[in-house]
């Protein structure tokens, strides 16, 4: 009885494990059409709106992998996201009713440079990191549970 279980536990861990993106089918899309919203070059369009949540930089919503919509609104238009297709910093951005014109660690409980995506973090709320520091790095990204939580507890400060 063991081993029969093993088996199928390993089987049902490599289907999980090996799950391809279920954004939208399993292949990646590549937009042909030239419609106002999407850029022609099929570069990420930040901010997009999927499934009624506005999303300011690369998502993992529905997916293993990140990915962002070529098209304001998703619809159907969407891409794996490359190293260049993150949101980048915007400068000056507004933080706590204060202007910044470079990354800042106010607000960071462990003093970790972040920046805004958007003109007014009041607002929108959207920010990350400015780099990585060595151990929160995995790859080229932050680790997403750290992020969040660290989010958590800035909300709860202002």
């Amino acid at each position: 009885m063991a081993p029969c279980l093993g088996i199928f536990l390993i089987l049902v861990g490599a289907c999980i494990f090996l799950q391809l993106d279920h954004v939208d089918g399993d292949q990646q899309p590549i937009a042909t059409d030239h419609s106002p919203t999407r850029k022609p070059d099929n570069k990420c369009v930040f901010p997009f709106i999927y499934q009624g949540r506005q999303h300011y930089d690369c998502t993992r919503a529905d997916s293993f992998y990140r990915w962002c919509s070529l098209t304001e609104k998703y619809s159907g238009k969407w891409k794996y996201c490359a190293a260049e297709d993150y949101a980048k910093c915007f400068f000056p951005f507004v933080y706590r009713g204060r202007t910044y014109h470079t990354c800042t660690t106010d607000g960071s409980v462990l003093l970790i440079p972040w920046c805004s995506v958007t003109p007014d973090y009041d607002l929108h709320g959207a920010w990350k990191y400015c780099m990585c520091p060595v151990y929160l790095t995995h790859g080229h990204e932050c680790d997403q549970a750290f992020e969040t939580q660290v989010k958590k507890i800035k909300k709860s400060q202002a």
